[in-house]
């Protein structure tokens, strides 16, 4: 008899916001204030945009406008905080949930507002929802996949096999892939997941 279901939050399917999306539109720009809006997409099709204004001039804050549900109008800031960097080079800023304080990198949308990870209790990744029978077809087959999406990447413009004689990190990924496919296709009794 299976389980009943718990429809928990899937963190894949949430709407997200993260810093480093900000900073590749060029909203993150230091004694600088930046509008523009974000736009999430599936499949090609656009399932939602948002306007966001970034001032890091006067407020250090995330201004987001956006409407709930096609009726309710939503406009509330984030406080953005900055911090020097473990590496000891430059400052890395944070968003300071407004739900729980803390501080992230990531938010998510959740009802009406957008918040980080540690305020959705019990929400999974996709992943943890797998069974143990895709799981074990992921080990396999997960390989081949992951080849694929390394050569991908390979693909893209300036992207590099080499660089000043060593491989670059997609070049080892593309390497370790190859390698681990291999081990599949020539039909050992190598366990694959040891080297995962």
């Amino acid at each position: 008899m299976g389980r009943i279901p718990t429809f928990r939050s899937n963190f894949n399917d949430l709407r997200k916001l993260t810093l480093a999306n900000l900073k590749q539109l060029g909203y993150v720009v230091s004694r600088s204030r930046c509008s523009g809006s974000v736009r999430w997409t599936r499949n090609g099709e656009t399932i939602g945009t948002i306007s966001v204004t970034v001032d890091l001039l006067w407020d250090n804050c995330v201004e987001l406008e956006y409407t709930y549900n096609s009726e309710e109008q939503m406009k509330y800031k984030i406080e953005l905080v900055q911090l020097p960097s473990n590496l000891g080079k430059g400052n890395v800023w944070y968003f300071v949930c407004p739900l729980t304080g803390k501080r992230c990198r990531t938010l998510y949308q959740v009802g009406r507002y957008f918040v980080s990870r540690k305020a959705l209790q019990g929400a999974l990744y996709e992943s943890q929802t797998y069974s143990k029978q895709y799981r074990q077809i992921a080990r396999v087959c997960g390989p081949y996949y992951k080849l694929r999406e390394a050569l991908e990447k390979l693909d893209k413009p300036y992207a590099k096999m080499f660089y000043r004689g060593k491989p670059t990190p997609i070049a080892r990924r593309v390497f370790k892939w190859q390698r681990l496919n291999g081990i599949y296709n020539s039909g050992g009794t190598l366990r694959i997941d040891k080297y995962l």
